[in-house]
This record gives structure tokens, sequence and C-alpha cells, in this order.
């Protein structure tokens, strides 16, 4: 009866060294039949498990000729090695690296998964693998919970659930007490007796006593040590049987096929980021608190850009302001005032004289120019009753400012709520004593709110007539929507000889500034947003490349599954996504929780950015994706057989 040859090494090498000068294997020559036990011994450091890894397809870089069932492994793609793996081999350690936070369903589901088989497909072959091994009732128990003989007999089990036709154990019973060891080979054993070729590596004697054939690794060199006569004719028996099944030569995978794999990749990334909490929180929390930002700035800037445009539009409709002549005196500035409010459709007309600080020199108290060891913080302005009226201006007490049209009434000041603390008055402080330009002058009230000039509740305000030699403003308010008439019609009404003289402007012509200013608010507060998304991905990409450090045991051993570069790509892309995508929903509440907050702090009417919020999930998405990309090509080039040791 013809035995079937599955495996062929002729004349393998495998050396190390930067010269390439340490042979681990030399010219080993080795041929294995189908359905044969193999136990493979030597000391520690002798080669045999490189002699493993060049069997099992982990390392490719040797020399030599090696052949499965007559196919040369060198006609083999990188793909088609991966591939070939799943297939053909199963893999025992002599580490179970069972994922102690997964099931153990789920751990001897790996291969099948890598496979692409279907959920239902994978059940099966899993149950029936928890059966094989004794482990059928605890399928749903977390790996860490199982003691060490069934963390490795779940190892077996996860190897035998791809139906590999050669199964390699690399010192299966090294971690175990001899009861369990014993347990380990008896199943070994078991399977190899229903058709699987079984190769151990070991170094114990005991163990090397279930195989067929001993063959022995010292310092590189392989040789037979002893063979059992009756068992080979045993071995032909099953060889027989096996040699007529099909071999797959090489696989080739369909865009459809491949297709089944990315739900799996989907499920595996999801299952990583549940079962390691703490570092998933940390890393949804990075770009929660980014995306946050950017929903907040977004938020902040379209509330405050609708609170400008509607000011604006407001004033654009209402107001003109006329630069009064330099060297005009007050008596002058109030005749013009009086010209302007005859005409049709003003309503009123008041006077403003803004003062820079080092004109005012505003302080509490008049040997000092600062308040404290600063300067006063503050703006200073002076202003007739009118203009109060126009800015609408409320003080406390409400009557305060009704003083500012009474000739008698002296130097009196009004203190916006904002300074007043500063310049050590309280809102009791009524008659404190300031100075504003060399002179002092009484507190007769504060400012409290001023709608239409809201920087006079940081300011310290003065009647105009105090100060009769400032450059003013005669501010003009219209009935809605003749601002732009009554501004062409003053320079006429106040220089008929010389219009262009008098400088015109209305808050009208900022309406188009006003689209400038809220894309500059915007830019600013999206670049601020930006960079928190960039920070976040930058620290979720070192938080995951430190990682791949510390799985590279995991990562290893589903390469030595068969999951190709690519897939093991896939499954840190799909984690950078999970993340990114559940870090942007936590942060879009957060963010539209604090925008909310702030415009209602604010009193405005908060704006919600739609198009910001629409899009936030696919900005995680991406986000997530590229934190992972980096990581996830440092963990495609994990060498198995480095890997796993």
């Amino acid at each position: 009866m013809t035995i079937a040859t599955q495996l062929s090494l002729r004349n393998i090498s495998r050396r190390y060294g930067e010269q390439r000068q340490w042979f681990a294997i030399k010219e080993a020559s080795l041929e294995i039949e189908s359905g044969e036990f193999v136990a493979i011994i030597g000391p520690s450091g002798s080669g045999k498990s490189t002699l493993l890894n060049i069997l099992g397809l982990l390392d490719n870089a040797w020399e030599g000729t090696y052949e499965i069932n007559g196919v040369n492994v060198d006609t083999f793609s990188r793909t088609d090695r991966d591939m070939f793996r799943s297939r053909m081999f199963g893999f025992v350690f002599q580490s179970s690296y069972a994922n102690p936070y997964e099931s153990a369903r789920r751990n001897a589901a790996l291969g099948p998964a890598i496979q692409g088989e279907s959920l239902q497909t994978q059940s099966q072959l899993v149950s029936d693998a928890l059966e094989t091994v004794g482990l059928g009732e605890k399928g749903e128990s977390l790996a860490r919970n199982l003691s060490g003989g069934e963390r490795q007999r779940l190892a077996i089990a996860r190897a035998i659930a791809t139906k590999p036709r050669i199964l390699l154990a690399d010192e299966p019973t090294g971690n175990l007490d001899s009861e369990a060891a014993s347990n380990v080979m008896g199943l070994l054993r078991e399977l190899n007796q229903r058709g699987t070729t079984v190769i151990v590596i070991t170094h114990d004697s005991a163990v090397a006593k279930y195989a067929d054939r001993i063959l022995e690794v010292e310092d590189g060199v392989l040789r037979a040590q002893s063979q059992a006569i009756a068992q080979v004719l045993e071995v032909s028996e099953k060889s027989a049987e096996t040699a007529s099944s099909p071999v797959v030569t090489t696989v080739k995978t369909s865009f459809w096929h491949s297709l089944r794999w990315w739900p799996e990749h989907a499920i595996r990334a999801i299952n990583n980021v549940s079962s390691r909490p703490l570092r998933s929180a940390t890393l949804m929390a990075a770009f929660a608190i980014a995306m946050a930002g950017m929903i907040t700035a977004a938020g902040i800037g379209a509330s405050a850009s609708q609170q400008i445009a509607v000011r604006l539009a407001t004033a654009a409709l209402d107001e003109v302001r006329v630069s009064v002549p330099v060297g005009s005196n007050l008596e002058t500035r109030m005749q013009s005032a009086q010209t302007i409010k005859h005409l049709d459709h003003v309503l009123n007309v008041g006077i403003v004289a803004p003062l820079d600080a080092l004109t005012a020199s505003t302080s509490r108290f008049a040997q000092f120019t600062t308040v404290g060891d600063t300067v006063f913080p503050g703006s200073t302005a002076a202003v007739d009753e009118a203009a109060l009226s126009l800015f609408e201006v409320r003080t406390h007490p409400a009557q305060a400012q009704e003083l500012f049209a009474d000739p008698t009434a002296g130097n009196i000041a009004l203190v916006g709520r904002d300074v007043a603390q500063g310049l050590g008055i309280s809102e009791g402080g009524i008659g404190t004593e300031i100075w504003v330009s060399g002179r002092p002058y009484s507190v007769i009230g504060i400012i409290t709110d001023a709608p239409r000039a809201e920087n006079l509740v940081t300011s310290v305000v003065v009647p105009v007539r105090s100060l009769p030699e400032q450059p003013s403003q005669l501010i003009v308010r219209t009935e809605s929507g003749f601002s732009a008439s009554i501004a062409d019609a003053i320079p006429l009404a106040l220089s008929p000889s010389a219009p262009a003289e008098i400088s015109v402007s209305t808050t009208g012509d900022l309406r188009s500034l006003r689209v400038g200013v809220a894309q500059d608010l915007e830019g600013l507060l999206s670049s601020i947003s930006l960079a928190l998304l960039a920070l976040a991905v930058l620290s979720a990409s070192s938080a995951m490349f430190l990682s791949v450090q510390t799985r590279i045991q995991e990562l290893a051993l589903s390469r030595a599954l068969g999951l190709s570069q690519r897939g093991v790509a896939a499954v840190f892309i799909w984690e950078g996504i999970i993340v990114g995508l559940a870090g942007s929903v936590a942060g879009l509440s957060l963010g539209l929780a604090a925008s909310v907050a702030v415009s209602a702090v604010q009193g405005w009417s908060a704006v919600m950015p739609w198009a910001t919020l629409a899009v936030a999930p696919l900005v995680g998405i991406l986000s997530g994706a590229l934190s992972a990309l980096f990581p996830a090509l440092r963990a495609a080039r994990i060498d198995p057989a480095e890997g796993i040791r």
C-alpha cells in the first residue's frame, strides 16, 4: 500500500546573525506521511521550535526545498501562505494564548472566523471542537475563569475548529501538571487516530512516547531516534484513507468571499474595544473632548454670529453717525444736533465723545493714575442725556441718567457695572469720587445694561458738557428703514455749500462687514476645535501604537492561524472607527449641552449648527480610522514566529 508523503523537507537550513553565520537548522531533510504522529525532541535552543515554525509556514526565511502534498512552498504568494496555513495547519503552543476577556466559544471561533466561515458554520465547528475536548458546557465561560488544563484544551479546540489536516504542537504540556498533561496528550492521540497528522515539539520523553516516530534535533541537526514498525503499518492504513481526500494546493478567494471577513473584523474589533474598557474609555474621552470642543465652538460661533447679525441689522435700519469737524465747540455741535433733529423721520440725536486712555487718565484718587497696581481697565466716554437714551442705558438708581440733562448738576459720572468693583465702588457707593482728565467727578449711579452699546458696562461715562473740546460724534436715531435717506440729507442740511466736509456713516454699511466678522469668529473657533481634534487623533494614535506592544502575542496568534497582514490592519482600523464614532457621539452630546449653557449665560438665543452636527459622526469615524492607521501598519508587520515564543 502506498504511503502519502504530506510534508517533505530537503536540505532545509535557517541561519541568523548579521552575516547569517549561525545555523538554527542545518541541512535538515524530513518526510512526514499523512496521518503520522511525530515527536521532535531536543534541548532548549537546539532548533526544534525553529523547525516547527518552518513546517507551519510561520518562518519563511529558510533555504532549501519544502513541499506540501508535492507542491513547492516557494510557489505560494504571501496571501496564499496565510490562507494555506489557515486551512492546512492547526497550532497548539506551550501557552494557550487564550484571550482572557473572551468566552471559550469566542476563543475557539478565531480560526473559522479568520477563514471567513459564516456565523452558522462557525457555531457548529466550535460546538464540535469544544465537545471533542470536553469543554462543551463551558462555552460561555470567560477564558480567565478556566483552569490551566482547561485553557490548554481550549487551545486544542481552537486548533481543531478549522478541521486542519496537520496539528503542530509546541511544548503543549510544558505548563501543566502530570494529570492535565496526560489528558492533553490523550486528546492529541485521539485526534491522530481520527486521521489528523500530529507533530509535537517536546523535551519530555513521556510526551514523546505517544508518538509513532521520534526525531531529535541537536545543535540544528535533525536525525531519527526511533521508529515503531507496528505503528507504521497502522499509519499506512490511515494514510491510505486520507490520501484519497482532495487537497487544495493554493487557496484563491473571490471578492465576495473576502467581503465576508469584514463583518468578522468589525465583530473582533468591537470585542477588543469592549473587553478593555479602561483603555477604550480613555481613547473615547480624547475624541469626546475634541468633538465637544468642535460642537461647542460651532454652536457658540453660530449663536454669537446670529447676535452680531441681529444687532447690526437692527442698527442698520435706524442709526446714522456723523463725525463733527475737528475744532467745533460744544455749542456748534449742539446746533448741528438740533438741525438734524428737525429732519423728517429723525427721532433723536445724541453726542458721544470717546476719550483715549491717556486723555482720560481715569483713576480712583487724584494722586494715582492706576487702579490697584494696574491701569484702569475700562474705557471712558463723554455723552449727553440724549445719547444715553439712544443707547437704551439702564442705571441704578433708574433716574441717575436724567441728571446728565441738568447743566447745574456739576461734574457727575456713571460707572459701568463691570468696572465699579475695580474702582472700589460698591453698588451703594453713590457719591464716591473718581478722577477723569484731572477733574473730580461724583458717581451718581451704576450702568447695569446698555443693549445698543454694551461697551458702556465696562466704562466710566461723564457729561459731554464737562469736556467741551473733545472730538465727538453725533448719533442719529431714525425711523426704521430711513437711515440711508437721512444719511444722504445730513451733509446738505449741515453744510449746504460744502457737503463733502461732513462725514456720515450708517451701520447699514456694516451689514456686509458682519458676514466677515461672523466668518472670522467661526474660523477662529473652528481652528481651535480642529487643533483639539488633531490632538485627540495624535493621543489616540500614540495609545494604540503602545497597545500593539502589549498585544503582540494575541496578534501573532491571529497571524499564525492565517489572518493576513491586511486582516490584522483591518481589525485595528475597525477599532479606531468604533472608538472614534463612540467618542464623537459622546462629544456631540457634551458639545450641545455646553453650547446651550454658554448661550443661556450670555442671554443669547442658542443656534444649532446642524451641518456640523450632521458631519460629527463622520468626522469621528474618519479621525478614528486615521488614528489607527500607523498602529495598524505596525501590527500588520508582526512576525508570528517571533511573536509567539
